[in-house]
């Protein structure tokens, strides 16, 4: 029978030997000339990405702990916020950046009834917590030249009612977010920024994402980090910050900052099973910070792949005037998260979309389009401003491919002659 030390020093061979063995498995390369096939995304994790991940199940401390601390802590200092708060999706994260503004205790938080300004094109895990929560979407057309809400319409759509504006930073493309927080400061109105496709992205030297009241992100497997599934939500308000992390574990509070103070109005309570608000169970895993924080080590690396990437095929197809293209947005450092375009009709869309696909390369329309004819928003309690025309040609002539770091000569090569063969024959 080994002793503890023995026992240790074993673990730690082991250990390092599965660290040599993922290491050459990540190294092996096959042979011969790979498929010439241009997916939406590809993994872009690695070996230290799961020698992490192992390192975190061979401790058998795996639920929420201190690598998500780590984690958060990392990546509040990238945005430039004071906290950020991790969960197990993006989704996730606008859930509770709404949820947390309900709250009893928030001074002019949200109320059933109140309004929401929201773009028509979105993701619709934006729109579905302000529904959830009782309150009402407002939602704006889009700027067709950058995918995203303008800042002009907000006028427009503003009520008595309206307490938020729910920005969303589209497809790595940053809003204008001066104008839009003068207009909120004004009226003193909430804003959240859902950046689930725009980790990176800047305006004006700023992060998107900490720039508003709460911020949102994504770490899924096709986002600019990867954490597998995961999300976070960011914020300089020590209150917000705190109901968050109550609320992404059942309400109870266990990780919140001033949890003795709450604890103390409720003596009789056993205070490791304390539930201070309607919470729900989002948490994250260790095994998901643990990707994290390698990954958040790559990220600029990635978001300088995608804008080289978007460069090279805007220069080489700029001449095809049947393809209008996103603009980046003035003062922005766009971090590309696909690479859209929008054609003159939806027949060319179509055909276009079928003709890319039959040579390897996927493509999507541009998120969910207008969000407002789809089933579930468009039986649903909502206002819109305008005949939102753009969010209606977006959906219908826009398509996005992929846009990835590993995206390399000869496929941006492939791209690009797919593209022009199908234009050449029209």
């Amino acid at each position: 029978m080994p002793t503890t030390q023995q026992a240790d020093a074993r673990r730690a061979d082991i250990q390092d030997e599965l660290g040599a063995l993922i290491e050459e498995y990540f190294s092996l390369a096959p042979d011969g000339e790979e498929e010439l096939s241009c997916p939406l995304s590809v993994p872009l994790y690695g070996a230290e990405e799961v020698s992490a991940a192992l390192e975190v199940l061979l401790s058998q401390n795996v639920t929420a702990g201190g690598r998500v601390r780590e984690f958060e802590r990392a990546f509040a200092d990238f945005i430039g916020v004071e906290h950020a708060v991790m969960v197990n999706s993006g989704s996730s994260a606008n859930l509770l950046a709404i949820a947390a503004l309900t709250a009893h205790s928030v001074p002019k938080g949200l109320h059933p009834g109140d309004e929401v300004i929201v773009p028509a094109v979105t993701w619709p895990t934006t729109v579905a917590p302000i529904l959830q929560n009782g309150c009402v979407p407002i939602f704006v057309d889009i700027d067709r030249h950058t995918l995203n809400l303008r800042p002009e319409d907000l006028e427009r759509a503003y009520s008595p009612r309206t307490r938020a504006i729910f920005v969303v930073h589209l497809l790595g493309n940053p809003v204008d977010m001066d104008p839009v927080m003068s207009f909120a400061r004004e009226r003193d109105l909430w804003v959240l920024e859902d950046t689930c496709e725009s980790l990176g992205t800047q305006i004006h030297g700023r992060h998107v994402g900490g720039i508003g009241d709460v911020g949102t992100f994504s770490f899924y497997f096709s986002h600019h980090i990867t954490t597998v599934e995961g999300g976070m939500l960011v914020t300089n308000d020590p209150q917000l910050a705190d109901l968050a992390r109550s609320m992404r574990a059942h309400g109870w509070t266990r990780d919140m900052t001033n949890r003795e103070e709450i604890e103390s109005a409720s003596p009789w309570i056993d205070p490791r099973f304390l539930f201070v608000q309607l919470g729900y169970n989002v948490r994250p895993m260790e095994v998901q910070a643990a990707f994290g924080l390698v990954q958040l080590r790559r990220l600029e690396q990635f978001n300088e792949a995608r804008r080289r990437n978007a460069r090279t095929l805007i220069s080489a197809l700029k001449d095809i005037e049947e393809i209008e293209f996103v603009a980046e947005q003035e003062g922005g450092r766009s971090t590309w998260f696909g690479f859209p375009v929008i054609l003159r009709d939806a027949q060319t869309k179509q055909d276009l979309s079928r003709h890319l696909e039959q040579h390897g390369i996927e493509t999507r329309s541009i998120v969910a389009g207008n969000l407002t004819v789809q089933p579930a928003f468009r039986d649903s309690p909502h206002r819109t401003v305008g005949s939102l025309a753009n969010a209606t040609a977006v959906g219908q002539r826009g398509l996005f491919i992929g846009n990835h770091p590993d995206l390399d000569e000869r496929r941006l090569a492939h791209i690009i002659e797919s593209f022009r063969s199908f234009f050449a024959t029209r």
